[in-house]
């Protein structure tokens, strides 16, 4: 019923707006003076009386302004029918001015003038229709009040023609008032419609605040979800990762074997600990993906599979299991981030070694042609285990879920692995999916998109190489991040690199052949390979943009990778491993020892290493402040402690100078060695220790922070 209502309410609001907006025009005036000019004609004297209908016309038209002004300035919520009542009496009293008007301007016994009179009316009559036809009631009464007077006239003219005239007339009338109820249905129908879409407009407005407002809330939920998981991350990771860097620096310490098999059980079971954290968080994202910065080159998809066998190997030998890796001949490079791929291969292959009791684990890579002409990549993990009945295959990349509960509960499965391998392999823009029967195993494979033709063929095969040490490297590099990275990059891992100051001290120095390569750019490379003396290798560091030289022994795009570094400079020293044996002045150690750090690197991942970094430097500052009160109170048993505490944290991360040295003090203290001698090998850990603090804030800039 209120529905019912408020559509006819805004029904008579629509018309009522639209007479008010028509009905008050000045439409009499041409009609009026027309009348007045006629009837001035006939009548003699008097003018003024022809032209008393045009002044009240005037001063009603004063009247209309005043009734429309005060509609504009309505209250919104006037009940319509008051202001449709007040035109229905504003069009009578017109209509009643040309009834006045009719008397006044007739001419009895002039058929022409009546005939003129008649005519002029019928216009006027058929204007006001249009003015006043969206409201019924005041057509009528301004037609009845200004048209009767008329017929009653021409009627009482006894004439035949004066009569049919005011039939004529009357005739006129009524048809434009039947007329009227057309013009009202098609009025109402366009006013309906103003109003519905005015409802709709309101409803969507109101919707879509509610959407923003909902939207809002959604984004402030998942800023403070992003920023709690964030903190959370951070407080469970910084004494994870600390605790399995202390536990794998004391796995790697002298300990006897029971002592030696509890550290393993505690860095096993903390690195269980740090998967399942990092799997949970990575669901907890939603839908933000990890990117997929694919290298130039792509991935070599065979050297991916070998690298996640030789991780795993252990686990299957433990278990007695074979585990196989086949890749076949003529792969393409995938388009994926290797670690990404990595990654989810190490979660497949890792969960067919834990669910296979007995039997084999293979992992195979080869290559397929899609429906639509792709060529894809396609890594398959097949298991002998127990396999996945067919009603869970459908659930089994959903979090949580589990093929069985009981026999993952064996073995401490949450359910998100493969959820978290789905969502990877999604980024890569690749597929996953399994095929399995009850008892015959189980076959992971994933696809992702092959590399088109004519990439470069860089990439995995120059992740593996060390970086160089003991080499002396002259550079004349103009831009100041280049030789910032430059040191970064080598000097950790004693090399050392003299600047030159200009081209000129550049060859002059080079001349004298004391520099294993020289480093410049390509700019300045032609240059300094047309001076007299040289003979020493060029290695031109070369921009996008930069033209291609033509005299360098070898040149590197920029920026680049280390390990693309190290492997120019292992070509121009012209051996696989970056390597030569030390001069008189490179004597020393090496600070950092490369291998060791690639491979911990790599197993571990860059924020891990990083998290184990700090604890070991804030480890390694408490250590060697305790040395220090020990060296000064000559309580050599402590010293000796110390030492030995600071052998096993430097040499499970392949700080060999550091190492050495507190290695040399712990025997000379164990060995009684005189105080001079003592004191002498502690300075010598106190100032290794400062030298391996700063080569490695060289190397790992965010360990400064």
């Amino acid at each position: 019923m209120d529905a019912d209502k408020n559509r006819e309410d805004a029904i008579l609001r629509g018309r009522v707006a639209i007479v008010y907006v028509l009905g008050t025009h000045y439409l009499f005036l041409p009609f009026a003076v027309l009348c007045m000019s006629a009837a001035m004609l006939h009548i003699r004297g008097a003018l003024w009386l022809s032209a008393l209908p045009l002044i009240f016309q005037i001063f009603a038209a004063v009247g209309a302004n005043r009734l429309k002004t005060a509609y504009d300035a309505r209250d919104e919520n006037d009940d319509p029918k008051i202001w449709a009542r007040r035109f229905t009496i504003y069009s009578a009293f017109t209509g009643s001015i040309w009834g006045l008007g009719a008397i006044i301007w007739f001419v009895p016994d002039s058929f022409p003038a009546q005939a003129y009179l008649v005519l002029a009316f019928l216009g006027m009559t058929a204007t006001e229709f249009v003015a006043r036809g969206a409201y019924r009631r005041a057509y009528f009464a301004h037609a009845a009040t200004s048209i009767f007077p008329l017929v009653v006239l021409l009627a009482i003219q006894g004439d035949a023609y004066a009569q049919m005239t005011a039939i004529l007339v009357l005739f006129f009338v009524g048809v434009l008032h039947t007329y009227s109820d057309a013009i009202e249905r098609l009025l109402d129908e366009s006013i309906l419609l103003r109003y519905d879409n005015a409802r709709l407009i309101t409803r969507l407005s109101e919707e879509k605040k509610s959407a923003e407002l909902s939207r809002d809330s959604a984004q402030a939920s998942e800023r403070s979800k992003s920023a709690f998981i964030s903190s959370i991350s951070h407080e469970i990771r910084t004494p994870l990762n600390a605790i399995l860097g202390m536990a794998q620096l004391l796995e790697r310490s002298e300990l006897e074997k029971a002592q030696r098999d509890h550290a393993k059980v505690l860095l096993e079971s903390g690195r269980g600990l740090k998967i399942l954290l990092d799997d949970i968080i990575a669901l907890s994202h939603g839908g933000e993906h990890p990117l997929n910065e694919v290298p130039e080159g792509g991935c070599d998809a065979g050297q991916a599979a070998r690298t996640v066998g030789r991780l795993l190997q252990p686990n299957a030998w433990e278990k007695r299991l074979r585990l196989s890796v086949n890749a076949s001949s003529g792969i393409p490079r995938a388009a994926a981030d290797p670690r990404i791929l990595r990654r989810v291969l190490l979660k497949l292959a890792g969960n067919a070694i834990k669910f296979t009791e007995r039997g084999n684990v293979e992992i195979s890579v080869d290559t397929l042609e899609e429906m639509d002409g792709r060529r894809t990549v396609r890594f398959r993990v097949t298991d002998t285990g127990p396999g996945i009945p067919q009603n869970l295959i459908g659930r089994i990349f959903d979090p949580f879920a589990k093929a069985d509960d009981s026999y993952a509960r064996r073995y401490n499965g949450a359910g998100v692995g493969l959820a978290v391998a789905k969502r990877l392999v999604e980024a890569m823009s690749g597929t996953i999916g399994v095929e399995s029967e009850p008892g015959n195993g189980a076959t992971f494979w994933i696809k992702v998109p092959a590399m088109t033709a004519g990439t470069a063929e860089e990439g995995e095969a120059i992740e593996k190489i060390a970086a160089p040490s003991g080499l002396t490297l002259l550079a004349f590099l103009p831009d100041t991040e280049m030789r910032t990275t430059l040191e970064h990059l080598l000097t950790p891992f004693n090399n050392k690199i003299s600047f030159a100051a200009s081209l000129s001290e550049t060859a002059r120095l080079a001349a004298r052949g004391d520099f294993a390569l020289v480093v410049t750019t390509s700019g300045e490379i032609d240059a300094l390979a047309s001076m007299p003396g040289k003979h020493t290798p060029l290695l031109a560091l070369a921009r996008i943009d930069d033209r291609q030289p033509e005299a360098a022994d070898t040149v590197l795009r920029w920026p680049t990778q280390p390990s693309a570094l190290y492997a120019a400079i292992g070509f121009l020293m012209g051996s696989n491993d970056s390597k030569r044996e030390p001069s008189d002045a490179d004597s020393d150690d090496g600070i950092i020892d490369a291998t060791t750090f690639a491979e911990l690197e790599k197993s571990l991942g860059f924020k891990t290493l990083i998290d184990i970094l700090q604890s070991y430097m804030a480890t390694a500052e408490h250590l060697t402040t305790i040395l220090s009160t020990t060296l000064e109170a000559q309580e050599w048993s402590d010293t000796a402690r110390v030492a030995q505490d600071i052998t096993g944290a430097a040499g499970g991360l392949g700080l060999t100078a550091l190492t050495s040295a507190a290695r040399a003090l712990a025997q000379s203290a164990r060995d009684g060695g005189d105080p001079a001698s003592l004191a002498a090998a502690a300075g010598d850990v106190l100032a290794q220790h400062q030298r391996t603090r700063d080569a490695l804030r060289r190397l790992y800039p965010d360990l400064a922070a």
